[in-house]
């Protein structure tokens, strides 16, 4: 059976502008990702199967089928208060069992953040269209930008430290080093910038080194592409923040250890690490729990400071943030989060009077930072925060 094609992203995007000013109520796009799964290793039945059953899904409820990219699908339609629940639990269970069939070693591993994610138009039309606009703007999607992807290989990693080798720390910086604020927003006042976060992108890594690389869903490989870049993001750090002043970097456990590491703990003494916030994945602790703690011993000795990252609103209160010896803790905000992170209130409470500092990150709108307000939480980061920031919002 031939696959069927949907009307790809930059479609939806023209029909999105055209309803700017007046989004039909009730109306709502439901976004369907399969990039965190190694999809290009996956035979055509696969691509076959998920074709059927989002047709089935669309014609059963009236709604218009686009495809992102080979992994990423869009379905625009209509809900009610009533019909919300089942429609959204429906086509969750449909996707999972897909996954259970095909994937059955990464079933564990799904992120229903990524697999699943709803933006209700009426209220998020700017917001659905922001996103399509910066993924669109990505390589390796559908329509005049489509090309044929592959899997994650070791040669890529290697490729990745050529090119730092190749372009030197300055212009590796200004091409694939990008940075973020988080701010202190206290309510009724004006936001305050707090720290700047620093990270490789994967975007920039997809548009100049792997265009046509699909570089999540890769299990192991992703995970060593992380670690490498940890290597390259610390051997570049000074360059990227002469003077080391205050900011946050993300890392994995594993690249404490390094022989990078350690020379970049070595070119700043005994206080080498003060002013810089180390974000570790939740997941990542726990899978590596005793080097954590080393670790975190270890930048504390030199003047670090510990946050615990990729907090979601339903897992706070899990993990005893206090007994990790982490200041700071990042919950990323997601869809149904306005209600299930006041649920965490008591938990959040709890642990702000132990001394932890949460920040709410991946914002595209002022929704997280009224509830985080709400429940004592000033700190923010995400797109609308860099809006606001720069006087947009």
């Amino acid at each position: 059976m031939a696959r069927h094609k949907s009307p790809p992203g930059a479609v939806l995007l023209k029909r999105l502008h055209s309803m700017e000013g007046k989004p039909p109520a009730g109306l709502a796009l439901m976004l369907i990702s399969l990039s965190v799964l190694p999809t290009s290793t996956v035979d055509e039945e696969f691509w076959e199967e998920l074709d059927e059953f989002l047709l089935d899904y669309k014609t059963r409820y009236d709604g218009e089928l686009y495809e992102l990219s080979l992994p990423d699908r869009a379905i625009l339609i209509k809900m009610t208060e009533h019909t919300e629940v089942g429609m959204i639990s429906d086509l969750k269970v449909s996707t999972l069992r897909l996954i259970q069939q095909y994937f059955p070693e990464n079933f564990g591993m799904v992120d229903q953040a990524r697999l699943l994610r709803t933006i209700e138009l009426g209220f998020r039309l700017p917001n659905a269209i922001k996103f399509l606009e910066r993924y669109e703007n990505q390589p390796g999607k559908t329509g005049e930008k489509a090309m044929e992807m592959r899997g994650l290989q070791d040669e890529d990693i290697k490729l990745v430290l050529d090119v730092n080798r190749k372009v030197g720390p300055q212009k590796f910086k200004e091409i694939f080093v990008q940075s973020q604020m988080m701010a202190d927003i206290k309510p009724d006042q004006e936001p305050e910038e707090l720290m700047r976060e620093y990270f490789i992108s994967m975007g920039a890594l997809k548009k100049h080194v792997f265009p046509n690389v699909e570089l999540r869903g890769t299990g192991n490989l992703f995970n060593q592409l992380t670690i490498t870049l940890d290597k390259v993001l610390v051997q570049a750090f000074d360059d990227i923040n002469p003077g080391r002043k205050a900011c946050s970097i993300n890392m994995n456990v594993e690249s404490v250890f390094t022989k990078s590491f350690e020379e970049f703990i070595n070119k700043g003494g005994e206080s080498a690490l003060a002013n810089i916030v180390f974000e570790f994945r939740q997941d990542n602790i726990l899978q590596q729990f005793d080097e954590f703690q080393i670790a975190a011993n270890l930048i504390k000795s030199k003047g670090g400071v510990i946050a615990v990252d990729a907090i979601f609103p339903e897992t706070v209160g899990l993990v005893n943030l206090d007994k990790l010896g982490a200041t700071f803790a990042k919950i990323f905000w997601r869809p149904g989060a306005e209600e299930s992170l006041p649920a965490q209130a008591a938990e959040i409470m709890k642990m702000r009077k132990a001394g932890i500092i949460f920040v709410i990150a991946r914002l595209d709108d002022e929704t997280g930072v009224r509830v985080g307000q709400d429940l004592g939480i000033t700190v923010f980061q995400g797109f609308y925060i860099d809006d606001m920031l720069k006087g947009k919002t």
